[in-house]
């Protein structure tokens, strides 16, 4: 069975969702695949940045997201089995990621894939990450 939601977390609006035609969480069997989470919030009209200009504040705030996604399907960061970070400014992501990322995942280490990209939705957005989880 594959159910599809957008978990209430403080995150984005219904509308927003509804507008880029996707869900937040979809859940196959035991496979949980998280939609690429960034540093935005609110609605279609107000759609808002945190952190502009500061890759540490924007990777905080989106690991609050999926953590709160996680916790929204009954699962946390130890079921994380892969994810994908996607970033307009690699050196500047990785500057940062070691003293945040680490700490944040702990012993329960997913594969991981990072990719520079040119640009995101927002202007001023720095990153993007996407997850797959397994509910065993």
């Amino acid at each position: 069975m594959i159910t599809r939601t957008n978990p209430d977390v403080g995150y984005l609006a219904a509308d927003v969702f509804d507008a880029f035609a996707f869900r937040q969480s979809v859940r196959a069997g035991d496979t949980v695949y998280y939609a690429g989470v960034a540093p935005l919030k609110g609605s279609l009209e107000s759609l808002d940045l945190v952190g502009t200009g500061d890759m540490a504040a924007q990777l905080v705030y989106v690991l609050d997201v999926i953590d709160a996604c996680l916790k929204a399907d009954g699962l946390d960061r130890t079921k994380i089995v892969t994810w994908t970070f996607y970033t307009t400014d690699i050196k500047g992501f990785m500057e940062v990621m070691p003293a945040i990322l680490g700490p944040w995942v702990g012993e329960h280490r997913p594969s991981s894939t990072t990719v520079e990209v040119r640009a995101f939705v927002h202007p001023d957005q720095l990153l993007e990450i996407t997850a797959i989880a397994v509910d065993a």
